[in-house]
Order: C-alpha cells, then structure tokens, then sequence
C-alpha cells in the first residue's frame, strides 16, 4: 500500500466517521495509547477527540477535523512513495521532498465534492469548502527534527481552502522499524493553527518510539 493509498484510507474513515459521530472516544483526561504493532506510544490530550481504529493509524481532534486535526500514520518504506523506491538511508531532504509532492498530488482529491454534500443543510455549508483547492499547497520550510531521538524532517506547508481561508501544516517524516512514519498537525492559520500549537509540541516531545510487536505484545 502507497503513501498515497494510506491517506485515501484515511480521508475515508474521516468521512465515514464524520456520519458517525458518537463513535468517537472523547478524551477525558490524558491518555496514554499504544498503536497494535506496540511501535510508538502517545499520550492524548485532555479534552480531545479520538477517531476508533484498529491500525497503527491515529486521527485526533479537539473541536472538529477541519478546525485542528492532530494524525500518525504509517507505511511499508518500500512502498511508501512508489514507485519511486526510498529505504531507511534516504536522506532526509529527499524525503521531505517526496512528502512535498505526495501533499501537491492528493490536493485534487481533496477537493472532490459528494453530491450528497449539496443536499438540505449540507447544501448551505459543504463540507468540500473546509478542504484545501487543488494546487494551493505551498512550501514553508524544510528543516531538520528530532522524534524521540531519531532523526526526522519537519515539513511545513500552507494552503487555501475554497472560501479563502488559509491552514497550515506541520508535517514530521523519519523511517522507523522499516516503516515510514508521518506525524502531522493540520489548522486554520486564523485563530486554531496558533491556539493549538503548544499541544501538539507536547504531543510531539511525549511521543515514543518502540521496537514493533505484532504476536504475543505485552505492555
């Protein structure tokens, strides 16, 4: 499975999610998780929301995904950006690169509109103007990042939605247990992206990384 084919997987549950509202885990108090594979654990912050998996993939929000939105998610090195092929010696700037254009290329897709999203109440608001346009990802910066001591870059992005509104994106890619990992903070530059800021630097400084179990994990 691509990196590429893992975001679709991941917009998919966001959108299946989103029709299903109450299965969200609200965070009561902080919470420490350990993904299935037992290869990082992170600690949820207090008053967030958590979308149910059963994959290493974890989706968090605190008052809505297109308000500030919190994900990890994992790929086979092999196959992560296909068919351009990359292992764990990859220098870190091409990944970054290779992570700049993955962004770029799924823009369009993004911006798909449901023709259920122009019914009734849905038809005032759709969903698709919280999306970023096609072509509207733009490059920040690329600079050098540390997860739990290994070596990482730090991707940071901007983009438009269809109403004009700017979000921006931090994106964190290393290679860890022959798997690429991508850690990402996504908000509305206005208000959110800055409120929030200082939760996910604390989510990012508590995240640690494990050696991967995938039969007979203990804690």
């Amino acid at each position: 499975m691509t990196f590429r084919a893992v975001s679709w997987v991941l917009l998919i549950s966001v959108c299946l999610l989103s029709a299903c509202a109450p299965t969200w885990q609200n965070v009561r108090k902080e919470e420490a998780i350990k993904g299935p594979s037992r290869a990082y654990t992170a600690v949820l912050p207090e008053g967030w929301k958590r979308a149910p998996t059963d994959s290493d993939v974890l989706l968090i929000t605190r008052d809505g995904l297109f308000l500030q939105q919190i994900s990890i998610t994992r790929v086979a090195v092999s196959d992560a950006f296909a068919p351009v092929r990359i292992t764990a010696d990859t220098p870190l700037q091409e990944l970054a690169l290779l992570q700049y254009k993955a962004l770029r290329d799924q823009e369009p897709e993004l911006a798909r509109t449901d023709k259920d999203e122009l019914k009734g109440v849905l038809g005032l608001f759709p969903v698709a103007h919280a999306k970023p346009l096609a072509g509207t990802t733009e490059r920040v910066a690329i600079k050098p990042f540390k997860v739990d001591g290994r070596d990482a870059y730090l991707l940071e992005t901007r983009s438009f939605n269809s109403w004009g509104l700017e979000y921006t994106s931090q994106a964190i890619g290393f290679v860890h247990e022959k798997d690429y990992w991508l850690v990402r903070y996504l908000a509305p530059t206005l208000h959110y992206a800055k409120r929030d800021q200082l939760t996910f630097d604390t989510f990012l400084q508590r995240l640690k990384l494990k050696e991967k179990c995938l039969l007979f994990c203990s804690d």
